[in-house]
């Protein structure tokens, strides 16, 4: 069964569950609009935890390997593409609750980081396949995912400070990957980092 859902193939049960939530979602809720306020936070959660997983694929591979973290080093790629799905619903329910909801405006300027962010998103989605790794050359794809992939975890670290109750999970999350991160580079270069 684990076999069967590799690569591209786990995009498919993810977008299935992605538009039932939606849908049953508006169905509970009676309509679009009434439902998002209950499907804003789901959506977000749910992508950030595809792309942490995707962040930290490569350093759990490093640091714990075994066939899980083996599995995700193998689909990094996809859950990627998955989190870009669920994070662009979320970009949409967003969207969607400015517009058309009274008194879901924001300034313009609190939107910057996030429409930045959403930005290297499109990029990394638009070059998460071989072809573009050829184009642009491995150098340059990396850079772009690497300095991309920081952006996005530092988007996720804001949206969380101060913690609250809803968002304290998400913190430790980040700041687990992170001590990950660092902890995979240590082993691969051999350098401590000073504080």
């Amino acid at each position: 069964m684990a076999a069967r859902l590799e690569g591209s193939r786990l995009l498919i049960p993810l977008a299935l569950l992605l538009a039932a939530g939606v849908l049953l979602a508006i169905a509970t809720a009676g309509g679009y609009l009434a439902a998002l306020p209950l499907l804003m936070s789901p959506t977000a959660d749910v992508a950030f935890i595809l792309f942490a997983l995707a962040f930290a694929a490569s350093s759990l591979a490093r640091l714990l390997p075994n066939a899980g973290t083996r599995f995700l080093l193998r689909n990094r790629r996809y859950l990627g593409l998955g989190f870009a799905m669920v994070h662009f619903t979320h970009l949409a329910l967003v969207l969607s609750s400015i517009t058309l909801v009274a008194g879901q405006a924001r300034e313009p300027a609190t939107l910057v980081p996030g429409v930045i962010a959403y930005a290297f998103l499109a990029l990394m989605t638009v070059t998460s396949n071989d072809a573009s790794v050829r184009r642009l050359g491995p150098r340059r794809w990396r850079r772009l995912h690497r300095v991309g992939s920081y952006y996005i975890w530092l988007i996720f670290l804001a949206t969380t400070l101060p913690p609250s109750a809803g968002t304290a999970w998400m913190l430790l999350a980040c700041l687990l990957v992170l001590a990950l991160r660092i902890g995979a580079y240590q082993r691969a270069t051999g350098k401590k980092l000073r504080v």
